[in-house]
């Protein structure tokens, strides 16, 4: 007998079937760990996205990724240069607590023991790691962290389609490099956005070269788009792009000039969007097209890629994950600090501390008498550079756009909301007291905990902390401590602080005479009481001192510092000593009106390493880059890329 039932139930079982292998077929297809890519644009901060900041670019590809994931409204680099924010971002370290915070390199820096990049990690997972190709470390790598690393390097090329991947392509088509163009450039080729329309930095001034520049840049900003459009095509062509969380984001702060090198929002603030994939949905705490508030720093962005992929994060590394299992949005948006730090550029020093929290940014220099405007060739091939530079020497400039070639207070604040280009200092508003005060003792926790190297000289820690700057920085923790009281007495009033700079400036560690003599020079006139104490530090057995004092004494007038400077750089054996000479020797030819002039043949250099033929070069007046001498000792001098 039939049953009547049977076409109803054999409908039933065919469903159930289809539902089966639709299911199996899914689980197969999809992935069981994410893949990760980061597309990284170098030398933009938010203010060339239209995404992000009012006046930027349309980027129609970039706002894609936005659209279909997440954006994070405040995301920093921790140092505005490439070497050093690339390096934390495969350490996860902040660089002045492991010895990679100088830009570039003079002597390389060991991994932190028992640490390795981030890569290594989710190698030893599974991963197919791959690198398109920029590195530029100040750490040494070591092994075990690229399946691949070079320009022909993709997750196309991993031995199994099923592999999961984490694949890191950098594109210079945003580089500072882009924009150094000739006069014949600015005067016959057109930009594809027009000049008129740009809205200028309110510290820039307003010149057709200007406009230009930053018109340019907004084309190379539509060159990265594209990029980044073709790369998602790619991954949807593989048949991974829902499996794949993609960040895109700049390597540090943009290249018109006062950004890249300097430590401002235009140096650190940079974009960052991640793309979700459909498939990893559950990773993340918000909707595709949420916007985020919660800070996030480069020392983060190691941690998150592991914790995505299921990968436990190592003890030692200083940052936290954004994403991921258990990552909420009120976690996130929790989040509101991030600290910076700025060193040495290529040839320029300085010494800068910042901490951003909620809506202000506190910097701290601690070599305040020093411009920003101050000679860095690299910077200077720039033609707006060089243009702001003549402005300034001409004497047509006023108000925010002469900020950059004056000395720096000892302490700034800024109201990133409503003053975004940094020109109002509330340092000295009454109004905000309380906040300078709670971040001014914020970064004093911070440097001290670290603890902060740079306080110490590069020339000493090149010589005495580089076999391992993590176990040096924690066994002159004290002492560290130490010197940034002594760096903080410049904060003081002058007669309460007088009694310690003396007690300093006596001391038996030659650190403490250092940051006593650089502490009268933050006081410069106020100061002057010191003179005659300070002229003994002259003779100083330690050459660093030396240069510290005659900084000091030639700020005030006291003595031609030009003498006990051409005198270090002549006779020191250590070319970062003779570097760090030179630097100030540029500060006093050409910011003093003419009054401590110096030639190229006061110089005969014992050591030619470091930076020091491109500031002799510079003094020369050679373009850049000049054919160089071989280095006759070359201790401390790593390979320099003409490349920043």
């Amino acid at each position: 007998m039939k049953n009547p039932n049977l076409p109803q139930r054999l409908l039933v079982v065919f469903f159930l079937l289809n539902t089966c292998i639709a299911t199996c077929q899914s689980t197969v297809v999809a992935a069981d760990r994410p893949n990760i890519v980061w597309i990284v644009s170098e030398d933009n901060s938010i203010h060339y996205l239209e995404h992000f900041f009012e006046g930027g670019a349309k980027a129609p590809h970039i706002e894609a990724l936005a659209a279909h994931g997440l954006t994070f409204d405040n995301a920093f680099s921790n140092a505005p240069v490439c070497s050093v924010a690339r390096t934390t971002l495969a350490t996860a370290c902040y660089g002045p607590r492991i010895g990679t915070q100088y830009h570039r390199r003079y002597t390389m820096a060991p991994m932190p023991k028992g640490l390795r990049m981030f890569p290594a990690y989710l190698r030893e997972a599974g991963y197919y790691t791959t690198n398109n190709s920029k590195k530029d470390y100040n750490a040494v790598e070591g092994p075990g962290v690229w399946d691949a690393s070079s320009r022909t390097a993709s997750w196309r090329n991993r031995p199994k389609s099923d592999q999961p991947f984490f694949h890191m392509q950098s594109h210079a088509q945003s580089h500072e490099g882009s924009l150094h163009f000739n006069r014949g450039v600015f005067e016959n080729e057109k930009t594809k956005t027009d000049p008129e329309s740009i809205q200028l930095a309110d510290y820039h001034p307003d010149t057709p070269l200007f406009r230009y520049t930053h018109a340019r840049y907004h084309d190379r900003m539509l060159d990265i788009d594209a990029i980044v459009g073709k790369t998602v095509e790619q991954l949807k062509q593989d048949g991974v792009l829902e499996d794949t969380f993609i960040f895109y984001f700049g390597d540090h702060g943009g290249v018109l000039p006062r950004s890249k090198g300097y430590i401002y929002e235009s140096g650190l603030h940079v974009p960052l969007i991640v793309r979700v994939p459909e498939n990893f949905k559950h990773l993340t705490p918000a909707t595709s097209g949420t916007r985020l508030d919660g800070f996030v720093s480069f020392i983060d962005f190691g941690p998150t890629t592991l914790h995505l992929a299921g990968v436990e994060v190592p003890s030692q590394v200083d940052g936290k994950p954004f994403l991921g299992k258990d990552v909420s949005k009120a976690a996130i948006n929790a989040r509101d600090e991030s600290f910076g730090y700025a060193d040495r550029f290529d040839e320029k020093y300085d010494f800068i501390r910042s901490v951003r929290k909620g809506k202000y940014q506190y910097i701290r220099n601690y070599q305040p008498y020093l411009p920003d405007g101050l000679n860095n060739n690299y910077r200077y091939k720039n033609l707006a550079f060089a243009q702001w530079r003549d402005l300034y020497n001409a004497g047509k400039l006023t108000g925010a756009a002469k900020q950059f070639f004056d000395s720096k207070p000892n302490e700034m604040l800024f109201d990133c909301e409503t003053d975004p280009h940094q020109v109002n200092n509330l340092a000295g508003d009454p109004k905000y007291a309380k906040v300078l005060t709670e971040l001014r003792q914020r970064l004093r926790v911070i440097v001290k905990g670290l603890p902060d190297l740079s306080f110490y000289p590069e020339s000493y820690l090149a010589e005495n902390a580089m076999q391992d700057p993590v176990l040096f920085g924690q066994q002159h923790k004290k002492e560290i401590a130490e010197l940034v009281d002594i760096a903080d007495l410049a904060l003081l009033p002058f007669q309460k602080a007088k009694p310690a700079l003396l007690a300093a400036m006596s001391s038996d560690d030659p650190m403490k005479r250092y940051w006593a003599a650089m502490a009268c020079t933050a006081f410069a006139d106020e100061a002057s009481v010191l003179a005659d104490d300070a002229k003994g530090l002259l003779n100083d057995p330690s050459q660093i001192v030396r240069i510290r004092a005659a900084e000091f004494l030639g700020r005030i007038g006291a003595v031609n510092p030009q003498i006990t400077l051409t005198d270090v750089v002549n006779t020191t054996k250590n070319s970062v000593e003779a570097t760090e000479a030179l630097n100030s020797v540029v500060w006093f030819k050409d910011f003093f009106n003419g009054k401590y002039p110096v030639k190229r043949s006061d110089f005969q250099p014992v050591s030619n390493g470091a930076d020091v033929d491109d500031r002799l070069n510079y003094i020369n007046g050679m373009p850049y880059p000049a054919k160089a001498k071989k280095p006759k000792n070359r201790k401390n001098r790593a390979a320099k890329p003409t490349n920043n």
